[in-house]
């Protein structure tokens, strides 16, 4: 479906959510989660995520391995996408520093990225 893992984790974060995908990266961040049709696999998929998402991830990513990241490191992109939309909205790179707790170098290797 998808040809690198970076691409894969944004389909798989489009598919199912914010919140589902956070679950998913808890559980198996890290690891590399193979996604089967099995009941044992729809039964764990939907522990985590809910027996709709587990159906749209079966549905979606059958016979694939997802890498999915760690969850500190699912928050860290969050942060530096929401790091880019206060910058595209006019936020001073000093407003930000503070509102991010980080130093306004940080905030701008993060807007050059």
């Amino acid at each position: 479906m998808a040809t690198n893992k970076n691409e894969e984790n944004q389909q798989l974060l489009n598919l199912i959510g914010d919140d589902a995908f956070s679950r998913l990266c808890i559980v198996f961040g890290g690891t590399r989660l193979y996604v089967s049709d099995s009941p044992r696999s729809r039964q764990r998929l939907g522990v985590i995520v809910g027996e709709k998402l587990a159906e749209k991830i079966i549905t979606n990513f059958q016979g694939e391995v997802i890498a999915l990241p760690t969850l500190s490191s699912h928050g860290i992109q969050k942060r530096h996408q929401a790091i880019i939309q206060d910058f595209n909205n006019g936020m001073s790179q000093r407003e930000m520093a503070m509102k991010y707790d980080l130093t306004e170098r940080q905030i701008r290797r993060i807007i050059n990225q």
